[in-house]
């Protein structure tokens, strides 16, 4: 990747931040059994996601060009969306549709942390 010692620390951090955060809304998926639950969400949730946006948004400064992976997280942030506007839904599609779309906010942080991981540190 090619970052120098501050950047990669910096960097550690924010994957860290990201993977917590999707870990919280991940299990606050799993752990929802009423369609209610996907729609009022409670105040720790709502941060967790804005620290999410924040640490990607962040990690765009700390590095000099996005992976194609780090977009994939867009698809989790759908899945957290999609169930808000609809009232009236009933069924199954839509636990399933934010449980297996909120994995999509953990893909990235631990793609980039296994890259990170294996690569080496540079000489500075």
């Amino acid at each position: 990747m090619g970052v120098n010692k501050l950047n990669r620390g910096v960097l550690y951090l924010l994957l860290v931040i990201l993977m917590a955060s999707a870990l919280y809304v991940f299990s606050y998926y799993m752990l929802a059994n009423e369609i209610t639950a996907l729609r009022s969400l409670p105040t720790s949730f709502l941060i967790a996601v804005i620290a999410y946006i924040l640490a990607q948004l962040v990690k765009r400064f700390v590095q000099k060009k996005m992976p194609w992976y780090n977009w994939l997280y867009y698809l989790g942030l759908i899945a957290i969306i999609i169930p808000l506007p609809l009232f009236s839904v009933q069924g199954n599609w839509v636990f399933s549709v934010t449980r297996y779309g909120s994995l999509f906010l953990l893909i990235p942080p631990l793609i980039e942390f296994l890259i990170l991981i294996k690569s080496k540190p540079s000489a500075k």
